[in-house]
């Protein structure tokens, strides 16, 4: 993994926490806090989804009983 690799998965991961904290926090102070709390939730959900489809489903995880790998 490279520096901009990092820098990116970085910046993304600051995103999904300040973002939708952000906004619920706006939100909430102009009297929408049902509406913010929706978006809190929505943002941090999309967030899980964008890093399990992007860095952990890519990821090849086997054990080592597993059928695919030969014997040592």
């Amino acid at each position: 993994m490279d520096r901009s690799q990092l820098v990116t998965g970085g910046l993304l991961l600051v995103a999904i926490v300040l973002v939708p904290g952000l906004a619920k926090y706006a939100l909430t102070q102009i009297g929408y806090g049902t509406l913010g709390t929706v978006i809190w939730y929505g943002g941090y959900g999309a967030g899980v989804l964008l890093v399990w489809a992007l860095w952990l489903r890519p990821l090849d995880i086997v054990g080592p009983n597993d059928p695919s790998r030969p014997g040592e």
